[in-house]
């Protein structure tokens, strides 16, 4: 389990360094960090959307996990509303209490979460296993997708200029955001996951090939770019802030304590079974993820400052090689007491 939270991290870390190095030497100019910001948000991750959604969202299968994804939305809503009263007491400026609600909101589920429960499945249980494990997060993490597109969006790229909260908005330029590029990737994941499942409709092989192909150019980029808008604080002050160390501590183990202690609880009540067990391993899994890449990525495309969202992001990597590995040791020792 080690290995594979160390293979991970190290990949995203890498892209880090190499974002950090090719800004210091000014390959990366202010300029490219725009575009791929904008490359991010307006192709790669509208296709990433169309093609994991689309994927996931089958009709036979919601009936089926039902309970999974009444839990995703469960562990969402818990995430979004304890991350807010902890950003507000973090930061008094608007626009880092909302860096800050998104990065102790939402965890990297799909470049982190998701390799790692397939490696982890995948050696415990063989391919087939870690598939089915992947698939099954998945489901669980559709109401966090939809979160990422939603709110994440809304609170990364909202207004928090002076004077933006006292100014009069129309009510279409309060839901702008409902149609931004990853919510239009969102709704029409969404939609061909219904018609393929209901239907006999298919999508052809070379359109999904090619939103399959940029969708995989997502990571690559976001990685690069944290790296690049890191470049612009000194070295040494990325390990010497504290409250990157404080936001990762709340992310990586306070979370997944607080959903351990409440499954706890529930067994002592009396709930159990497999699908127990099975919420309460994704739950906690989702709940320890690093620091989300978008949290750079969203403010970038707006033109805003994502400093403050690099650090947390960067630091919460880091600490994730000695977290995560211990989270999951704990999970697997009490979902043996659940059983």
């Amino acid at each position: 389990m080690f290995i594979v939270t160390l293979q991970q991290a190290a990949i995203l870390l890498a892209f880090i360094f190499i974002g950090y190095f090719l800004r210091k030497k000014d390959i990366i100019t202010e300029g490219g960090k725009k575009v791929l910001a904008k490359l991010l948000t307006f192709l790669f991750a509208p296709c990433y959307s169309i093609v994991s959604l689309s994927a996931v969202v089958n009709v036979n299968e919601i009936a089926k996990y039902g309970t999974l994804l009444l839990a995703g939305i469960g562990v969402t809503l818990f995430c979004i509303f304890v991350a807010i009263p902890l950003a507000n007491a973090f930061y008094k400026d608007k626009a880092h209490r909302n860096i800050l609600k998104y990065a102790l909101a939402i965890g990297n589920i799909g470049y982190f979460g998701y390799p790692i429960i397939y490696a982890i499945y995948a050696e415990v249980g063989g391919v087939a296993m870690g598939e089915e494990m992947r698939a099954l997060m998945m489901l669980f993490c559709l109401p966090m997708s939809i979160a990422i597109y939603t709110y994440g969006y809304y609170v990364l790229t909202a207004d928090t200029s002076e004077g933006a909260e006292v100014k009069v908005r129309t009510m279409r330029e309060k839901l702008s955001f409902l149609w931004s590029p990853p919510m239009i990737g969102l709704y029409i994941g969404v939609i061909l996951g219904l018609l393929t499942s209901a239907t006999s409709f298919t999508v052809p092989k070379f359109i999904m090939d090619a939103l399959t192909l940029a969708g995989n150019c997502q990571s690559a980029p976001a990685m690069l770019l944290t790296g690049a808008v890191l470049a612009g604080v000194p070295f040494v002050k990325l390990f010497t802030s504290v409250k990157p160390y404080l936001i990762g501590v709340i992310k990586l183990i306070a979370y997944p304590a607080a959903i351990m202690l409440i499954f706890f609880v529930m067994n002592l009540c009396g709930v159990s079974g497999e699908t127990f067990v099975l919420v309460f391993k994704l739950s906690v899994i989702v709940s320890a993820m690093p620091v989300g890449m978008n949290v750079v990525v969203f403010p970038e495309s707006a033109g805003k400052d994502s400093t403050e969202g690099a650090k947390s992001c960067f630091i919460s990597y880091i600490m994730a090689l000695v977290a995560l590995p211990a989270v999951l040791t704990a999970m697997d020792m009490l979902a043996t007491v659940f059983i």
